[in-house]
């Protein structure tokens, strides 16, 4: 058998069941690392999506589901017990799971500001801080948030999004200093337009947004969460061991105008 770039490790990717992080959980386990699954559902968002479990099954890979709201402590520590109970420990997170609502500040309902940056923000901030002390552990520990584009530059008709995005960015610089004499890398990824559920709807109905959102990716096409998931391996791996607090961008070169 091939040797893998993970194997031997343990991770937890949240909001695994589609999108960036369905492709996270399957590259993980694809490369020999067993894969904590969490999500708050297990099905994937889109129909024609490959089931997450389908694709850890086809590379023979070990996985548990745990189902998992990011803005609940309890979920996040039955988590962390799955990993060390079922595999040993943890050495990888990956603070995946995130939602997305479009309006501009002073038509952004509370609730939904709140809901924005409890799931996007305060999620990351629960999760890393339950997992920080078996990552301590952990000869590899690794800590990958999911930014964004929008949480390097401003982006219209986002203002609750944009700020719980540039808190991911933030907390993960300083988290990097804190957890660096713990030999912890802490990164983030900031992708630009990936095609997933979250923004499908406006790729296929919306012909003005699609013709910006292309006008303002320098590459040919939009990325795929399988791009995402690339980048993502090279953080979790023994390449990246002199990265830290650096937030990956992952966007076709959306923010190097």
């Amino acid at each position: 058998m091939t040797e893998g770039r993970l194997d031997g490790r343990v991770a937890i990717v949240t909001g695994a069941s589609s999108g960036i992080g369905n492709a996270i959980a399957a590259t993980f386990g694809a490369e020999g690392a067993s894969v904590v699954v969490t999500d708050v559902r297990r099905e994937p968002k889109l129909e024609d999506e490959e089931s997450v479990f389908d694709r850890l099954d086809a590379v023979d890979a070990d996985y548990e589901y745990v189902e998992l709201d990011v803005t609940d402590e309890d979920d996040i520590e039955a988590a962390l017990e799955t990993a060390a109970t079922e595999f040993g420990g943890l050495d990888i997170l990956v603070n995946n799971a995130g939602i997305y609502f479009q309006n501009q500040a002073h038509e952004t309902p509370a609730d939904e500001y709140d809901a924005i940056m409890d799931v996007n923000l305060r999620g990351v901030f629960l999760a890393s801080k339950h997992a920080l002390p078996l990552l301590k552990e952990s000869d590899h520990g690794k800590i990958i948030n999911l930014s964004s584009i929008y949480g390097l530059v401003g982006g219209e008709n986002s203002a609750a999004y944009c700020a719980s995005k540039g808190g991911v960015s933030n907390l993960t610089r300083q988290m990097a200093l804190d957890y660096a004499a713990d030999e912890i890398n802490v990164n983030a990824l900031a992708p630009g337009i990936i095609e997933t559920a979250q923004n499908v709807e406006w790729r296929e109905t919306d012909e003005e947004l699609l013709a910006d959102w292309q006008a303002s990716t320098p590459w040919p096409r939009f990325g795929t969460p399988d791009d995402v998931a690339d980048a993502a391996l090279f953080l979790a791996g023994e390449e990246s061991e002199f990265v830290t607090g650096h937030v990956l961008r992952v966007d076709g070169g959306w923010t190097a105008r």
